[in-house]
């Protein structure tokens, strides 16, 4: 790298540090925390770590340190064949470079170094993503395809049971717009451990809520599936009654709600013609009071916003 191309970097890096954006979530004592690998090497791990580092790279330097030596009890993410090469920063992405024998990593110890190195350097103020390079090109999944930019969100369920692989999915949720009575579109892409099925993970994407400003949340306070089953192309769902209680900040129309979900499952999940939904300690049978639940509900786009109408026709 030059002198100039030098400068420009370590510029940027302290204007973004000074401005203090940042990337991934740190606990309540703004500690860090870096993630390793059980015995059996098939799960993450975390532990907590207060870095001492002052700048960008002090905190590279210190972050990579923790990943490669682990607390007892722990194996580090990184085979030693597996060499750091460095990285480079961008406006808002670091780009992670490692040498060939990557791939030389069998499919569980990638998908869960890609992880853990994502999910522990995307806490760096000013990283809001991460790209995983092999000798400076883009990583590539099995089946050849670039592996894009990814944040800590990109990741669900690394830490509950084993994980044999990692998918990449595209979700078509679905949310309340702000008349209340129409639904919004917002795409996310995200990998989800193989041993969950994609239904659950839209469902438990959207209890998160929306990403995109002009979109509401469908609930509040603590949602839960407390199960989740498909049978001849039927998903049923069966949440908490937490599921009943109105959003506090925007109301949705009960109706508008219950198709946000059912929308976006049958939008993402192919092979899913209904859903079934089932609330605990509901006796009346009705969700928010006023929808009947003793039926399957299918796909119904009279509730998409006629702009995303539009844009499906466009394509």
């Amino acid at each position: 790298m030059n002198r100039k191309k030098t400068i420009f970097w370590l510029a940027l890096v302290a204007a973004i540090l000074l401005c203090g954006c940042g990337g991934g979530k740190r606990d309540e004592n703004n500690r860090y925390t870096v993630y390793y690998i059980n015995s059996a090497g098939t799960r993450l791990l975390e532990q907590s770590y207060d870095p001492d580092a002052q700048t960008f790279e002090e905190m590279m330097d210190e972050l990579w340190e923790q990943l490669v030596t682990p607390p007892a009890g722990y194996l580090s993410v990184v085979p030693a064949d597996v060499v750091f090469n460095g990285y480079e920063r961008g406006i808002d992405a670091l780009r992670i470079d490692f040498s060939k024998e990557y791939y030389n990593m069998s499919n569980t110890q990638e998908v869960l170094l890609r992880a853990a190195v994502v999910k522990t350097f995307s806490q760096v103020p000013g990283v809001a993503k991460v790209m995983i390079t092999v000798e400076k090109e883009q990583l590539k999944d099995l089946e050849g395809e670039p592996v894009p930019a990814m944040d800590a969100n990109s990741f669900i369920d690394t830490k509950e049971g084993g994980i044999n692989s990692y998918q990449y999915a595209t979700l078509e949720l679905y949310f309340p717009s702000e008349e209340g009575n129409l639904l919004g579109r917002e795409m996310r892409n995200l990998h989800y451990s193989s041993n969950m099925v994609l239904e659950r993970v839209v469902v438990e994407q959207l209890i998160k809520g929306p990403e995109e400003k002009d979109l509401y949340p469908l609930f509040s306070g603590d949602v839960r599936i407390q199960n989740l089953y498909i049978q001849k192309g039927i998903c049923t769902i069966l949440f908490n009654a937490a599921a009943n209680q109105q959003p506090a900040e925007h109301t949705p129309d009960p109706e508008a709600a219950l198709y946000a979900i059912v929308n976006s499952i049958c939008a993402t999940c192919d092979d899913i013609t209904g859903v079934r939904f089932e609330i605990e300690e509901n006796e009346s049978g009705k969700f928010r009071d006023e929808v009947d639940l003793g039926q399957v509900f299918e796909m119904d786009r009279s509730y998409i916003e006629t702009k995303v109408m539009q844009e499906e026709t466009e394509q």
